[in-house]
């Protein structure tokens, strides 16, 4: 970083002695110096707005760092709502909640975040069984206390077993979340919905229900028809999506056979798994949850242009709200339609649909004429518009009206943190000859200093509750209109730590309905994520951990903290070995270009941690993105080498009988990786030294000193020199063997 310089170096006093100084030089005749004389008062005039000068020129202000931030490519961000899972529970039929249903946490409202089906059906029993074991986890699984899936080894035919009172309804969409136990040391590098694409999971499971046989058998299992698993096989917490292609057939289960139910399972078909899953809760009928408040939305549709055209939203505000229907002229601007109960009653001219609403599936339905009764939508993508807003926003979605003046501002409500991402904002104009009034959308941005004459821009500040508006020169100032022209179409409020509720908050709607009565519910587990707008130092602490985060893999650093950093993997370490691929013999002496090779080892509970095959595609993939394109690339797994140490140690009499704690010393020392703490073991190819033994045996209480040490080892790539010593191939760790340790008591000397 280049040093700033203090401009701001002189004070007043000193710029007026040197200016004195210099007046016998520059000015001879100039004989009088005096307070009184006009010269000198002209000179410290001079002094001091040089001082001034030099005193604004040092000084940064925050404006000035929003801008070098700007330039970094960083802005602040703003406030964060918080997210939950919310299960729902108490249904005698199916129901819907539509996506946008308002719930109440004291205070606090939430909105569910998509459309939920709810099914009168009950998780009963949860049900593990593997080769040698079968237990009931029903309890854990209520209870929210983590439970192996498949057993603390997770082998192949292992079953999961999910029971429930009754069927499940046939060809219906039902959503399973399965939330897996998170909390170890290593945490997972960033969120695997980043590259969706570039994840294999190192296990498959299969899902199948029990239903009806055939060929006299009474029932039988058979697929479940998976829409899509966001668990991507019990790798990592999500929403499966299923649906049951027939009718399901009550049986008796054991341990679970005190009646029959109906069951789903899940079963292991390609073992494989780094760290076996471990469920914290399986949830039926539970959906996502965000703390905000909609006042406004707004879905969108593509026209194609033919008569009768309709569409169908299923949202809460849709459902329950006040309606705007706008549709994109060829021009590009948008006018709004008028909703009329029968589209017989419209000319083929006419600017109508009709408006109908289901209350079973709690959707709203949008239907255009034919050109005949009611005018035909041109062909266009997302050229029609269903706006929804609540009746109390009905007046305050009106921000004001244009003067026609340059730099413009309007007032929001105040009290609110507004999300600048949900905001779409319109003005109105009339254009000449014409009665109506047409809209243009208008796009916020942070500035106007990449703004031109004729953008629409505005700027929300957030700060001071404003909507700024540009002067012709940098963004476009609104046209002049006596009514209000400027109005938001799409707003939301929400945002803070104080959406971090605890556990069991969120119980109950926040606007009844008859048909919901007698629901309960719930959110089993906190909610995470909210979050205050980012302050200015927060921003600047973030730019230099982004400027300094790699984003391209040169080094062989670059290539280790990449790797870590894959999305949904817990990496637990790391070693890139350049100008080496595998098979390359006396390396470091002999070297192979443009190629580098990275050894991982995955977090597990094991004592030799091993990757999978869809372990190491996923690293691969993930670095193949950062790569530079002349570099091979080779990921590979940690090769482990097996260290036994004999020794023979002198120690005092009381110290004769404990060898154990030897014995745990040298396990602690010859180990890959502390899984207590997840931190790293012992380092990539480094030579396992006679003296590191003699070292760490020294150092315990009681021992006089080694008498003898030999080791032995076992593993590819690995040779005992000369010495005695072990040397390990660069991509390799040690873990220890069964050491023998004989302890000599001094005394018997």
């Amino acid at each position: 970083m280049l040093p700033i310089p203090n401009l701001d170096d002189r004070m007043f006093e000193e710029m007026l002695q040197e200016a004195r100084k210099s007046i016998p030089k520059l000015y001879p005749q100039w004989t009088d110096e005096n307070a009184h004389d006009p010269g000198m008062t002209l000179l410290e005039l001079m002094s001091w707005m040089t001082e001034m000068q030099q005193y604004y020129l040092n000084r940064v202000t925050e404006k000035n760092e929003r801008k070098f931030l700007k330039l970094l490519g960083v802005r602040q961000r703003e406030a964060a709502s918080a997210v939950c899972e919310v299960v729902f529970s108490g249904m005698d039929e199916q129901l819907v909640l539509p996506q946008g249903t308002p719930l109440q946490a004291m205070d606090q409202q939430f909105e569910t975040l998509q459309t939920l089906r709810l099914i009168p059906a009950r998780l009963e029993k949860v049900i593990v069984r593997t080769e040698t074991s079968a237990g009931d986890y029903t309890s854990n699984n209520d209870a929210g206390v983590a439970y192996y899936a498949f057993g603390p080894k997770a082998q192949k035919g292992a079953h999961l077993y999910l029971g429930f009172d009754r069927p499940l309804p046939e060809q219906t969409e039902i959503a399973l979340t399965i939330k897996l136990f998170e909390d170890y040391p290593v945490a997972k590098g960033g969120h695997v919905h980043e590259e969706q694409e570039a994840f294999v999971s190192s296990a498959q499971v299969a899902w199948t229900y029990a239903g009806s046989g055939s060929k006299g058998r009474a029932e039988a299992w058979h697929p479940l028809e998976v829409v899509s698993d966001g668990s991507l096989h019990l790798s990592q917490s999500g929403e499966l999506l299923f649906k049951v292609p027939s009718d399901m057939q009550p049986i008796l289960l054991y341990p679970a056979d005190d009646k029959p139910r109906v069951w789903i399972c899940c079963t292991l078909e390609i073992e494989g798994y780094e760290l076996a899953p471990k469920i914290q809760k399986l949830c039926l009928n539970s959906v996502k949850a965000m703390e905000q408040t909609t006042f406004s939305e707004v879905s969108t549709f593509d026209s194609s242009g033919e008569p009768g055209q309709s569409f169908t939203v299923s949202s809460y505000l849709a459902y329950t709200g006040l309606h705007t229907i706008q549709v994109q002229e060829q021009d590009g601007f948008w006018r709004d339609w008028s909703t009329v109960s029968e589209l017989s009653a419209c000319g083929p001219d006419d600017f109508c649909c009709e408006m109908q609403q289901d209350s079973a599936s709690r959707t709203t339905r949008i239907r255009f004429g034919d050109g005949k009764h009611g005018s035909i939508p041109p062909q266009g993508a997302d050229c029609v518009r269903l706006i929804a807003y609540t009746a109390e926003f009905d007046y305050g979605r009106l921000v004001g009206s244009s003067n026609g003046l340059p730099g413009q501002t309007f007032e929001l409500p105040r009290g609110r943190t507004y999300k600048l991402g949900s905001m779409l904002l319109q003005v109105g104009r009339r254009p000449k000859g014409s009665d109506s009034v047409v809209w243009d959308d208008w796009q916020s941005v942070d500035d106007f200093d990449n703004s031109s004459s004729t953008d629409r821009h505005y700027v929300y500040d957030a700060a001071a509750g404003l909507i700024r508006f540009g002067n012709n020169e940098a963004g476009l100032i609104p046209p002049k209109m006596t009514e209000p022209n400027i109005r938001f179409l799409a707003l939301q409020a929400g945002g803070g730590d104080r959406g971090n509720v605890k556990d069991g908050m969120v119980a109950a709607f926040t606007n009844g309905h008859p048909d919901w009565s007698g629901i309960t519910m719930t959110n089993p587990f906190p909610a995470r994520g909210g979050a205050e707008a980012e302050s200015l130092e927060e921003a600047k602490l973030r730019a230099q951990i982004e400027l300094n985060a790699p984003t391209r893999a040169v080094t062989a650093e670059d290539y280790e903290a990449i790797a870590k950093a894959t999305p949904g993997l817990r990496v637990a370490r790391v070693k890139a070995i350049p100008l080496y691929k595998p098979g390359l013999r006396d390396y470091p002496k002999v070297k192979a270009p443009a190629q580098m090779t990275v050894a991982v080892v995955p977090y597990s509970e094991n004592d030799k941690p091993t990757a999978s095959q869809g372990y190491l595609e996923t690293v691969r993939r993930h670095l193949d993105r950062h790569r530079l394109l002349t570099t091979e690339l080779h990921v590979i797994p940690a090769a482990y080498i097996k260290v036994t140490v004999h020794a023979v140690v002198v120690v005092e009499p009381q110290y004769k009988q404990d060898a154990q704690r030897v014995l745990r010393e040298l396990r602690q020392l010859l180990q890959p990786m502390d899984h207590r703490n997840g931190t790293e073991g012992w380092r990539f190819g480094r030579t396992v030294y006679k003296g590191d033994i003699y070292g760490v045996i020294s150092r315990l209480k009681g021992v006089v000193y080694v008498q003898d040490i030999w080791l032995d080892a076992e593993g590819t790539g690995m040779y005992r020199d000369a010495g005695g010593d072990i040397q390990i191939p660069p991509y390799a760790l040690v873990y220890s063997g069964d050491h023998e340790v004989e302890l000599i008591s001094q005394t018997d000397l």
